[in-house]
């Protein structure tokens, strides 16, 4: 979800950092999880401006009932403030919590692809909350890092100086690096040639930064400038490339989905189709959860004049 910078939303900082970061630190996760929602849930009932804007972009990307739209409307909600603020209970989040919050399907994809020694890449969409399969595999025994770009470009003194500064102290303490993508990539090299596995996003950085090699591919009906990153960077190591995806789980909040190889006997070289199976998949998935997806606010004429989505 893409916000604007105001005095309002720095004063939001400050309580969501300070007291509201103690609170969720001292309560046990599942309760924070739950705050966490209701956090959403309070915005969409203030957020009238935006509530219309999304309800329209859906309309856009998807058919859907009227009726189901505020549901899925009011989960987008949800779903950005877990995806941003879980990141206050990744120090407490161990195995048990592991095995109460998150159900997997697919794992035997991802021990398949690591026994052939040669490194893995699970590319992932800004879909769901993004860190939690990083720090959910690392507590498993996986060796992981992820390719990142953290930026404060664009935030107010307040957002460079306590909701970002906070933000990279947190991030530190999750039991995997997370390599800038616009630094020297050699680590990964080293990493996925070592049989490690590698974590990057395949819809971009997330920002209007764009790292690498991008080109534009159908995607929702909408035309949007996609990386071919991931998949050059199967193509140049020889590591096996696999989807990942976090959904809401059957009996517990969140399940983490690793598909089969994107690079296929027949793709085994070609980058441009090693990247529409994970948009196809990613479109899959989006129209299953569209409350999951992040950007819905950018599918608008205000937002995509003179740039493409995404």
């Amino acid at each position: 979800m893409t916000t604007k910078e105001s005095i309002v939303r720095d004063l939001l900082r400050l309580v969501v950092w300070y007291p509201l970061r103690w609170t969720l630190e001292a309560l046990p996760v599942a309760s924070s999880l739950v705050l966490l929602n209701k956090m959403g849930e309070l915005h969409f009932m203030l957020s009238r401006g935006k509530t219309k804007l999304l309800n329209d972009n859906l309309s856009k990307l998807m058919t859907i009932e009227n009726a189901e739209k505020t549901t899925v409307i009011k989960d987008y909600f949800k779903n950005h403030y877990v995806d941003r603020l879980i990141i206050f209970l990744f120090p407490r989040f161990h195995t048990r919590q592991i095995e109460q919050t998150i159900e997997f399907e697919g794992l035997e994809h991802l021990d398949a692809a690591v026994k052939k020694g040669r490194g893995v890449i699970l590319v992932h969409g800004h879909f769901g909350p993004v860190h939690i399969p990083l720090v959910a595999l690392a507590r498993l025994g996986y060796r992981m890092k992820q390719i990142g770009l953290p930026s404060d470009d664009g935030l107010s003194w307040i957002g460079r100086h306590v909701a970002f500064r906070l933000r990279l102290k947190y991030e530190a303490k999750i039991p995997a690096e997370i390599v800038n993508a616009e630094s020297f990539l050699r680590p990964v090299f080293l990493w996925l040639k070592d049989g490690g596995v590698v974590m990057v996003t395949g819809d971009g950085s997330g920002t209007e930064k764009h790292v690498g090699r991008h080109e534009v591919f159908d995607f929702l009906g909408q035309k949007v400038l996609f990386p071919l990153g991931p998949a050059i960077l199967a193509e140049k190591t020889g590591a096996e490339i696999l989807p990942l995806f976090v959904t809401p789980g059957s009996s517990k909040p969140y399940k983490i989905i690793i598909g089969t190889p994107l690079a296929g006997p027949d793709a085994q070289h070609d980058i441009h189709t090693i990247t529409k199976r994970f948009i196809c998949g990613l479109e899959g998935k989006i129209k299953e959860y569209p409350a999951f997806m992040h950007f819905l606010d950018r599918f608008s004429p205000a937002y995509s004049k003179n740039k493409l989505l995404l």
